[in-house]
């Protein structure tokens, strides 16, 4: 992969998936030791339900960025409004089909795994620093 413009991005995406893999795999462990098991299976699948369509949608982006750059926009924002579709409807087939799901534990690990990649945010080194160092 390219190291710059779209190519950097796409490594971008794909770390942003892996930190939400990550953030909400801990979560479930401490939700399991604190909580309970059927904690932690709820915490999973309320992380898989945007974790899936992330992955799909940084998959997709992969997939496009070498055609035009003038066609990026529309099959980002396109691609957008179908993950914010498929994340609601894995959260409605996960309420009509998994038992015992325990609410606040599932509304935690959707929480932290569209947070993730804003908390990676802050320790990110800025650009004008990295010239300093």
């Amino acid at each position: 992969m390219r190291a710059n413009g779209r190519g950097r991005s796409v490594i971008d995406m794909l770390a942003a998936v892996g930190l939400q893999i990550a953030a909400v795999a801990a979560l479930a462990l401490f939700a399991g030791g604190w909580a309970g098991w059927e904690s932690a299976r709820s915490v999973m699948l309320g992380g898989a339900a945007a974790i899936i369509p992330n992955a799909l949608f940084a998959l997709r982006l992969t997939l496009h960025r070498k055609r035009t750059p003038e066609s990026y926009p529309v099959v980002f924002f396109l691609w957008e409004f179908v993950k914010i579709g498929l994340t609601i409807l894995l959260l409605f087939w996960i309420v009509k089909t998994q038992a015992d799901i325990r609410w606040l534990w599932l509304l935690i690990g959707l929480i932290a795994a569209l947070q993730a990649p804003l908390f990676a945010m802050a320790f990110e080194r800025s650009p004008l620093s990295k010239g300093r160092s």
